[in-house]
Formats: C-alpha cells, sequence, structure tokens
C-alpha cells in the first residue's frame, strides 16, 4: 500500500471558481475531485495502475455544501454530507426517503464525512442513496468553467463507475422538485447481510400517491405496517406479510433499484402495471411478475441473479399491495 499512496498528487483550491478553473486548465489530466474521501483507499487499491491526481474540495463546503429550497425545487449541495442529509429538515420536507437512505450509509463516522455528491460521482450500483434520486426523480447539476448543466439522474450513469461527467466538470448538487400533495406511501429497504455497515445485495426505493380508490371509504393516515426505516437482513425473501394496507388508487408510483447491475434501474413495467388501480394484492403480483422486462439481475461475490430477483420480487409485491411501507402527507 505505500507503495500505491505515495505517488498521489493533491491540489487544494480555495474558491469554487479556482477548482473549476484549475480542471479547465488540466483537462484530461486524470484530476478527480476528494472530498470524504471514505472509499478513497479501495479506490486506490481498485485503480492501483490509475492516476492518483486528486483535486481538494472538501474546503468548499460553504458554496457546494448547503441544502435549501430555491422556490419549488430543494437543491442539495454535492457537499452537503450524509448526516446533513439525515438531520435536515428541508431534506424531510422533500421526502422522507432522503434521510432513510443517508440512515444507513455506514457508520455514523463515515456519515459524518461521506457526501452526496461522492455516493453518486463514485459510480458504484450499490450506492444507497441512488436509488432515492431515481425514485424522486431528482437532476444532477454538473458545473465546468463553462457553465453548469442539469440533466436527469436516470441519464447520468451510463455504466459501471462510468458517467456522462466530462473532465473538467464538477458534481456540484442534486435538485428535487417539491412533492405533489396528496398521501405518499414510500418504502426504503437496503437488504444486506447485516443490519449495519454492510454492502448491499438489493437497495430499493419506492415511492406513490394513494387517491382515493375507486371505492370504499380511505383510511386514517396512520395505519401502516410499522417502521422500516432501519436497514433489514436478508429475510426480505421469506417474510410473512401483513393482509392489511391503506386503501387508495395509485398514481406516480416510482420503483428504483440499486446493485442489481451496472447502474441503477427503474422497474418501467411495473410501475404501469399499477398506475391508476387500487393498492391490492392482485396489482402487486401483477407488477411483480413483469419485473424482469427491466431488471437483469447479476451474479458477483455479494450475492447471486436468483436471490436478488426473489427479493426483488417480494419487495415490489408487498409495496404495490400496500402492505410495506409507510404513508407520508407533504
Amino acid at each position: 500500500m505505500p507503495a500505491i499512496v505515495s505517488n498521489m498528487q493533491v491540489y487544494t483550491p480555495a474558491t469554487a471558481a479556482e477548482a473549476v478553473a484549475f480542471l479547465a486548465d488540466h483537462r484530461g489530466e486524470g484530476w478527480r475531485p476528494l472530498a470524504g474521501g471514505t472509499d478513497v483507499m479501495m479506490g486506490l487499491y481498485r485503480d492501483r495502475r490509475g492516476s492518483h491526481r486528486w483535486l481538494n474540495i472538501a474546503r468548499l463546503r460553504d458554496t457546494w455544501g448547503r441544502i435549501a429550497w430555491d422556490g419549488e425545487e430543494l437543491r442539495i449541495g454535492a457537499l452537503a454530507t450524509m448526516a446533513d442529509l439525515r438531520t435536515s429538515a428541508a431534506a424531510h420536507a422533500a421526502h422522507p426517503l432522503i434521510g432513510e437512505a443517508a440512515r444507513v450509509v455506514g457508520a455514523v463516522q463515515i456519515q459524518n464525512r461521506a457526501t452526496v455528491g461522492g455516493n453518486i460521482a463514485n459510480g458504484s450500483p450499490a450506492g444507497d442513496t441512488l436509488p432515492v434520486w431515481l425514485a424522486l426523480d431528482a437532476e444532477i447539476e454538473l458545473t465546468s468553467q463553462r457553465g453548469s448543466r442539469r440533466l436527469a439522474f436516470e441519464r447520468f450513469m451510463t455504466g459501471y463507475r462510468q458517467s456522462v461527467m466530462e473532465s473538467d466538470e464538477l458534481l456540484t448538487a442534486v435538485v428535487i422538485r417539491r412533492p405533489q400533495p396528496g398521501r405518499h406511501w414510500y418504502l426504503f429497504r437496503k437488504v444486506a447481510p447485516r443490519a449495519a455497515q454492510g454492502i448491499s445485495k438489493v437497495v430499493f426505493a419506492a415511492t406513490g400517491i394513494l387517491d382515493p380508490p375507486s371505492s370504499g371509504p380511505v383510511p386514517p393516515d396512520n395505519i401502516s405496517e410499522g417502521d422500516f426505516s432501519r436497514t433489514t437482513a436478508i429475510s426480505a425473501t421469506n417474510r410473512s406479510a401483513p393482509t392489511t394496507g391503506p386503501a387508495g388508487c395509485w398514481r406516480h408510483v416510482r420503483l428504483a433499484w440499486g446493485s442489481m447491475g451496472p447502474v441503477t434501474v427503474r422497474s418501467y413495467a411495473a410501475e404501469a402495471c399499477a398506475e391508476g388501480r387500487n393498492a391490492a394484492a392482485d396489482v402487486g403480483s401483477e407488477a411483480a411478475a413483469v419485473l424482469d422486462r427491466d431488471l437483469h439481475p447479476i451474479d458477483d461475490a455479494r450475492s447471486t441473479a436468483a436471490y436478488r430477483s426473489a427479493v426483488a420480487r417480494n419487495l415490489a409485491r408487498e409495496f404495490l399491495a400496500g402492505q410495506l411501507g409507510q404513508l407520508w402527507q407533504p
């Protein structure tokens, strides 16, 4: 390891303008942004023959680390930490999925260092927050000396640890629109070998709005299965589903997955299957049956494709049946 570390170069800009100017002047020379640094040592081991040139932007939190509303949009600075997300009232007002995902990123020490931008730009499909941004239709802001551009989160990753970000660009923010009014049913589930500090086998972020059902009364908003904000282990494949849940007609359904393949993915066919229909067991089962149209799980060192498929079917079925999740009203 000393041989790997000894050839590192680090440049620390004092301002955001200096950071983008430096990248413009050194475009194509292999400089990579460094902020929390929680994955640096693993990255050095993984890419021992690569360039080890780091642009240290950790001191620019005042510029790129704020979480605040700007009209109808929540702007989450790329240098905001997981601890910031976990405790931010603004982030919770945008959607509780954000804080739930941040809560399971490593231990508290990691959460105090790990940044929003790093979790995304690192490009690992096992990143715990990535399915949340996909489920919430988030946009990514990329900044260079040429200006800023925004694109849908879904378009950012192009492959395993690959993205559309140019060598002179920095990921500077995640942007989310204010949630629509209504009764939101949501679920975040991290399936890992242990309940804390585990690398995900499957990450699932789901949300949808439950309009009044086509027939029958709407139950009170406090009906839910319970608190599913904690990380859970592999029992998601064989748990017993409750028989009751919130009544309502699905709208704006989003089912997003991580750790399934090279990038995070949405289940478009399953979403379409549920859209406009009442939350019920048959809807959940029908949607789960078409997951393979969009999900193509892989075999790797952490799990098998068959296991991932089984977990995904169970989670999608129970969520869309209204048997697994929580109610939230913005």
